[in-house]
């Protein structure tokens, strides 16, 4: 592998404290990936010591290995010195090595996505429950009949998120619900000063570590915290895991939480040998999460941290490398409000293309282009986006392009657009949606959901059809299951004639036939020998998930799975699937084989979000020909030759602090309940336990709408550095949902952007 000179200047790294900025495309993972192998080849670790990579994803931990082991091999080296961990697989080693420690029991479990939700969502409940009046108070008095019945639905959804918004951060500032509660009563002891939605969060906190301590369960940020008490309690323990790892490299540094920072920082205080990696300007997680970009930049100003740049990229066109910094001088040095101007994007490193005869060079400028393009209303811009990257892809099947959109529901608006074009080219793969879950997860999740629904009901032959179509659409299972010689026909074609069959079957009579049982056809009823192998297979396997349906859910599922999935991936997704609807059986044991069906059609439908267990995060790559859908957000560390950014205006992308943000809720006033919650609870934190004088309110929600607009800043620079050839902005200038809001063009886009604009 060769490596550019700024790479031979991080990989010749020998200790102390070394902070990396990493523009987008330049390869930080072959990096980090070389750096630890150059350490080993130096020999430079003590006796029965590993090099610890702490990395953001399951995904990444699998792609920094499998680097680091081509590395190893090329070089001749043996495979071992170096663990490879997420930040919540770090914190479970560590408390099951000393769980004593952390004052936690050693069979201790860990909530998933699943079983977590189910937690947050039956804490949210109780609140609304035990406090119907109060709750409903907050709504608009006007409401009635529909829109009153959208509005306590909203507001139920939002009443879970301000619960997990709290918990979440109050767990990062290392406040148990008891802690919280005596502040809180502290400072308000009335409920007069503070927001009502902080007292509700820290309310349903209360609850939510109920339900977990009854459980004997941990979350991922209880994880953490057991750890770094389990660090703080030991000096000896921490003295030795500090010797076990005397080398720290941690990926994605942007990102890293107030718990990430204490853990690392506990564990590299003996050795000082601490690599961050990362890049300021792509922080997109801090307004939702408990991520805080200021830590790593901090980092990088600290005097005894060298600081080494990573600013050569071959990603994108030279154009478009120049559009991105265009954005980040924009921002830094001439965005309207001052504030933003230091935190929303730097342009301290910015993009370098690649010199002549680099290995990864930059796709030409004579293929490459930048538009903007702005239509009457969301809808023309929807259909006009999704017309024109079905051209682009149909133009060069072997080029790639993905739709970004900056909510989920705009996403789907998209993709509900492209299904119908998809219909009626059946035997065309035309796009791929990546807005929540990815496409294996849905696909395993749908067959799951169709196996368990099934044996609810075993006797309705429509249930038994449904099932025959999960297992014909998921890839390669049809074939091994039925002993198809090839893969079905496209289209209506693809399921034959067999569920017009199935649909006048006696059931009973083919799950379970008896010789003395008439055929669970009529005798009339011609039937190819092909259609009748496939009906007694589909049968047998029917029968044997029926039977198998007795068993605990999670038995049940991985039953299923082994029938039908051939591939590990697969099978490691049913798996942790079975896992997380096991915990989410502990948690309600009245619950019945509907639920879990309808749990995981929910995931399978993108309704519900399952990703952070073990190996849910599978490597995705971009197909060619194929379109992908996804939201700015999930597209990070991604790259396509054509990339459209839908919705580039002024109410996704805000430049007025004083304006209108996307969070607030209509149906409650225009009030921002999951801001106000989060803004206050740090403001009474870094307040102090002696400071009891007012709060200003008013400022902390400032600063937090400075800080949105400029994760939002932050995010359009990240779907712009994702195209490598061309770059599609896109906005409508009426909404066509709600009061049906005038919009204009980002302010961002249009000072950067200014030849591109195309008028619709």
């Amino acid at each position: 592998m060769q490596l550019r000179p700024e790479q031979q200047r991080i990989t010749s790294y020998g200790g102390g404290l070394l902070a990396v900025s990493a523009v987008p495309g330049s390869g930080k993972t072959q990096v980090l990936a070389a750096l630890v192998v150059d350490l080993l080849r130096r020999d430079v670790l003590p006796i029965d010591s590993e090099i610890l990579i702490v990395t953001f994803t399951n995904s990444a931990v699998d792609n920094i290995k499998a680097r680091v082991r081509r590395l190893l091999a090329a070089a001749g080296m043996p495979d071992g010195g170096y663990r490879v961990f997420t930040l919540h697989g770090l914190a479970s080693a560590i408390l099951r090595e000393r769980p004593d420690l952390a004052g936690v029991a050693s069979d201790f479990g860990v909530d998933n996505e699943i079983s977590g939700a189910a937690s947050m969502s039956e804490a949210a409940r109780w609140f609304i429950q035990e406090h119907i009046l109060a709750w409903r108070s907050h709504l608009l008095p006007d409401l009635a009949g529909t829109r009153l019945n959208m509005a306590e639905e909203r507001w139920r959804e939002e009443t879970v998120s301000i619960g997990r918004a709290v918990t979440s951060l109050a767990k990062n500032l290392r406040l148990r619900a008891p802690e919280l509660r005596a502040l809180l009563d502290r400072r308000d002891p009335q409920h007069m000063h503070l927001s009502p939605f902080l007292h509700m969060g820290a309310a349903i906190y209360e609850r939510y570590e109920r339900i977990l301590n009854a459980g004997g369960r941990l979350d991922f940020d209880d994880l953490i915290w057991g750890a770094i008490r389990a660090l703080e309690g030991d000096a000896a323990f921490r003295a030795r895991l500090s010797a076990r790892y005397p080398f720290i490299l941690e990926d994605e540094a942007q990102d890293s939480t107030p718990l990430q920072e204490r853990i690392l920082s506990l564990l590299s205080r003996a050795h000082g040998n601490w690599v961050r990696v990362g890049d300021p300007n792509q922080a997109i997680m801090t307004t939702f999460t408990s991520s805080d970009v200021r830590f790593f930049r901090e980092f990088l100003a600290r005097p005894d941290v060298e600081r080494l740049p990573l600013s050569v990229s071959g990603r994108s066109a030279p154009r478009l490398i120049a559009l991105a910094n265009d954005l980040a001088e924009w921002c830094s040095h001439a965005h309207p409000d001052p504030a933003v101007r230091a935190r929303a994007l730097s342009a301290a490193v910015l993009i370098a293309p690649t010199q002549s005869g680099d290995q990864q060079p930059n796709p030409p400028d004579a293929l490459a282009g930048v538009y903007v393009r702005g239509y009457d209303d969301d809808e023309e811009e929807q259909d006009e986006v999704v017309r024109n990257a079905v051209r682009y892809v149909r133009g060069d099947r072997s080029r790639t392009c993905c739709i970004l959109a900056p909510t989920n529901r705009i996403g789907e608006a998209i993709v509900t657009k492209l299904e119908r074009i998809q219909a009626r080219t059946p035997g065309e793969t035309l796009y791929q949606d990546q807005l929540s879950n990815t496409q294996p997860l849905r696909n395993v999740a749908k067959l799951l959901a169709a196996a368990v629904a099934f044996c609810t009901r075993p006797a309705r032959p429509a249930v038994l059809v449904e099932l025959y179509k999960a297992i014909v659409d998921q890839p390669g299972a049809d074939l091994r299951l039925f002993g198809a010689s090839q893969a079905p026909a496209p289209g209506r074609a693809r399921y034959g004639e067999l569920p017009q069959l199935l649909g006048s079957i006696k059931v009973e009579r083919l799950l379970f036939p008896t010789p003395t049982d008439e055929p669970p056809l009529a005798e009339k009823v011609r039937v190819a020998p092909e259609q009748q192998h496939a009906m007694v297979q589909l049968g047998v396997i029917a029968a044997r998930w029926l039977r198998a349906s007795l068993l605990p859910i999670d038995q049940f599922l991985l039953t299923v799975a082994q029938d039908a999935f051939e591939s590990e991936g697969d099978l490691a997704l049913a798996h942790s699937l079975a896992v997380g609807l096991r915990r989410s059986a502990t948690q309600d044991p009245n619950a019945q084989l509907e639920d879990f069906s309808l749990q995981l059609d929910d995931i399978a439908a993108n309704r519900t979000k399952f990703m952070s267990s073990l190996l849910l995060d599978q490597p995705f790559e971009p197909v060619p020909g194929v379109i992908t859908v996804t939201t700015l957000h999930k597209a990070k560390g991604l790259e396509w030759d054509g990339v459209f950014i839908a919705g580039a205006d002024d109410a996704e992308f805000p430049d007025d602090v004083d304006g209108a943000f996307r969070g607030a809720a209509w149906y409650l006033g225009g009030r921002e309940p999951v801001l106000e919650a989060r803004t206050q609870l740090q403001v009474l934190v870094d307040a102090g336990p002696d400071e009891l004088g007012p709060l200003d309110v008013d400022a902390a929600l400032r600063e937090a709408h400075i800080e949105y607009i400029s994760e939002r800043m932050r995010l359009l620079y990240v779907g712009i550095t994702r195209a490598r050839r061309n770059l599609i902005l896109t906005w409508g200038r009426r909404s066509t949902i709600g009061r049906g809001r005038e919009k204009d063009l980002a302010a961002a886009v249009r000072a950067v952007a200014r030849e591109a604009i195309v008028r619709g």
